[in-house]
């Protein structure tokens, strides 16, 4: 855990008190053997889930603290909001949408690990809303369905921009 896509932390910054809180807030996550076998699934093509849960984490971390709004809760929850240990939708242990039932799965296990609040449930549950689950029942929830469209986007954009000087370059050759 030592950097967010799309920003400047880099969480080895000593006198960074954001993100020393941040590493207290989410520790026990991040050093549970179960949780860190996210790191070996691809997410939104070009990172790992392990990384999108950092990055959403992060960010929905920063919003909650400027709205004064639990963040500790946000940051957990978000830490888990994708804490599901397969690859591709039909490997699901499930049947249903991958939108509706990944976001079941995630719950389990976070509850399986990890002590689980009210707002850490519905951020989990409802992460998917408005394409599956339901609509989020608290602000905190409703963060973590943007944050998690935006990471998403930013992961996936971050490596087309990479791309496109080699797209380009062999376009004209």
């Amino acid at each position: 855990m030592t950097k967010v896509i799309g920003s400047r932390h880099t969480f080895l910054e000593a006198d960074d008190e954001l993100a020393l809180d941040f590493i207290r807030i989410v520790s026990d996550i991040v050093q549970n053997s179960e949780y860190r076998k996210l790191r070996n699934f691809t997410h939104h093509m070009y990172t790992t889930r392990y990384q999108h849960c950092l990055n959403v984490a992060w960010y929905s971390y920063l919003i909650a603290r400027k709205r004064h709004l639990d963040y500790v809760s946000i940051a957990r929850g978000a830490m888990l909001h994708d804490f599901y240990l397969y690859d591709r939708p039909s490997d699901a242990p499930i049947a249903g949408r991958h939108s509706d039932i990944h976001p079941q799965i995630a719950l389990a296990n976070a509850e399986k690990y990890f002590a689980v609040n009210d707002i850490m449930r519905d951020v989990i549950e409802n992460h998917m809303w408005p394409t599956g689950c339901e609509r989020p029942k608290t602000e905190e929830g409703f963060i973590i369905t943007l944050t998690d469209k935006y990471c998403a986007t930013l992961e996936w954009s971050s490596h087309q921009i990479m791309v496109i000087p080699h797209l380009i370059g062999s376009a004209i050759n």
